[in-house]
């Protein structure tokens, strides 16, 4: 049985954690990782992810945390000394009629008191100018400037290297049976080499996140979903460089650097009964497809190469818990990002460095687990029954 103690065990090696492991790592932290595969594969949300790296379209909660990390992709490249493919080419939401158009105006809006001041409303001929292939029928667009994409499975391994380069210690292939406690206090974990002391403890497990929390008498009103991505064989490049989505569609879609467009929005699979894997819908492939090549349609001059579902924890609210909760003292938790966390990460890794090290993180004040005891058992159990 293991014997070592570390200042903060951290579960799940995704891009969350790794991204808090190479911050906490960065500040002289004692940090061991625990990851029951290993980093960003099949069917883990960080291998799945659509990569969107965006704050427009945020709840007002996720703001602030948005801003922070949107502002600090462009050099994280450089910082992680990795090639992730990030690319700043913005987002952009379209509208295809006059009715979307005039909500249009309100999102923006609503993005400006937001914080995201470059956030404009872009007329029919601007939208054409910006992605000249898009629809006939498009006559508005909502764009972030600063937004873009990047690899996520580049990414997280990129984050779970350089915290290794910086002192964390990585347990791959390593089961968390449970979370330990004495009295009121998470005081490490049980895994299948032993048991682990630390100071802290941060669960940042994704899907399975429910399940070890449950351990310490913690219920996470979070479920797991199979959301679908699908991959078109290469276009030329350059045909799209903003990521596109749709105010009334299902739709996210984003060109990669080898050509090939990449299609999420939101369209589900089947979540296997064991939650360790996923069966894809025909329905949903086919639905996604005919979205894309209706906003854009160069992508109907493609074929489907390949479909995924990733195992993903939505939350009650459909905005993560961050940050620690009352009663559990020792604990933090990283989880129920509801499809949307990647582009957080960096600034997830930071704020919740800053909670080790006993600092203030007021960007996470709107996430708080805390917020759990508001939704009354009755809503919990009807979420969590769907």
């Amino acid at each position: 049985m293991s014997r070592e103690y570390f200042d903060v065990i951290i579960v799940g090696g995704g891009v969350m954690g790794s991204s808090i492991a190479y911050h906490a790592a960065l500040q002289g932290v004692r940090v061991l990782v625990i990851e029951r595969a290993e980093s960003a594969v099949e069917p883990a949300a960080s291998w799945a992810s659509a990569g969107g790296v965006r704050r427009q379209g945020r709840h007002p909660a996720e703001a602030q945390l948005a801003s922070v990390a949107i502002a600090h992709w462009p050099s994280l490249e450089q910082e992680l000394a990795a090639d992730m493919h990030y690319r700043q080419g913005g987002n952009l939401l379209v509208a295809e009629n006059e009715v979307e158009a005039a909500s249009l105006l309100d999102f923006v809006r609503e993005q400006q008191a937001n914080g995201f001041a470059d956030v404009v409303l872009l007329d029919r001929q601007q939208v054409r100018e910006l992605v000249p292939g898009i629809a006939q029928q498009v006559v508005a667009g909502s764009f972030s400037p600063a937004d873009g994409q990047a690899d996520p499975i580049l990414t997280t391994r990129a984050f779970a290297a350089a915290a290794q380069r910086h002192g964390a210690m990585y347990w791959n292939a390593t089961t968390v049976t449970a979370l330990q406690v004495d009295g009121w206090r998470v005081t490490g974990v049980q895994t299948s080499r032993g048991a682990v002391t630390a100071a802290w403890v941060v669960l940042s497990a994704g899907a399975w996140s429910d399940e070890l929390a449950a351990t310490a008498g913690l219920r996470l009103p979070i479920r797991t979903v199979a959301l679908q991505m699908v991959l078109s064989t290469p276009a030329p490049a350059r045909v799209l460089r903003p990521v596109v989505s749709a105010v009334n569609r299902m739709l996210s879609l984003k060109q990669r650097p080898d050509g090939s467009f990449l299609l999420g929005g939101g369209w589900p699979g089947e979540v296997a009964a064991d939650r360790r894997s996923y069966r894809l819908r025909p329905q949903s492939v086919t639905g996604n497809w005919e979205t894309a090549c209706a906003i854009l349609p160069a992508v109907a001059e493609q074929q489907i190469a390949r479909a995924w579902c990733g195992l993903e924890a939505e939350s009650i609210d459909e905005i993560p818990f961050v940050g620690s909760i009352s009663g559990l003292d020792g604990l933090l938790l990283a989880v129920g990002f509801s499809g949307h966390g990647f582009a957080l990460s960096p600034a997830i890794g930071q704020s919740i460095t800053n909670l080790l090290l006993g600092k203030n993180a007021p960007e996470l004040s709107g996430l708080s687990p805390d917020r759990i005891s508001t939704f009354g058992k009755e809503r919990i159990e009807a979420f969590l029954s769907k």
